[in-house]
């Protein structure tokens, strides 16, 4: 038997059947974390919800927002998945990341990226680039 075909009720208003909504990172110290992300993207994280357990830093984009959720387990292996960022001036905003308790990790890469972690050891790039949908890099 053969599932049926995904039905137009499953799909968003631009017809993809996933929209972004939050992007969530893990973390042990969640008001050390929320005060790093919070300076970084320029924003007031919200209250905590779910028994302490969660809370909102701010948006990323449009309608999508950054979360960060309270686990037990610190960070033991390389993210399989990181966030990109642009940002203006890589060296200034190396020194700010770091400033702040991140750390540099990696780089800088062939055109100027470079890896950088949170307090926690969460993994995110930045860039004085953008990319289009193929790949291609924009200023």
């Amino acid at each position: 038997m053969t599932d049926p075909p995904i039905s137009e009720s499953t799909r968003t208003s631009d017809g993809a059947i996933l929209e972004t909504s939050a992007v969530v990172l893990d973390v042990v110290d969640i008001h050390r974390q929320a005060a790093f992300w919070g300076a970084l993207i320029g924003e007031h994280p919200s209250p905590l919800r779910g028994e302490g357990g969660w809370l909102t830093v701010g948006p990323l984009g449009p309608a999508t927002f950054l979360v960060l959720q309270k686990v037990p387990e610190e960070k033991s292996v390389k993210n399989r998945c990181h966030l990109d960022f642009f940002v203006p001036n890589v060296d200034r905003a190396v020194r700010e990341i770091v400033s702040l308790g991140g750390s540099r990790i990696g780089g800088p890469r062939p055109g100027g990226g470079v890896t950088m972690a949170d307090p926690e050891g969460n993994e995110f790039c930045i860039g004085a680039f953008r990319r289009n949908r193929e790949g291609k890099r924009t200023h």
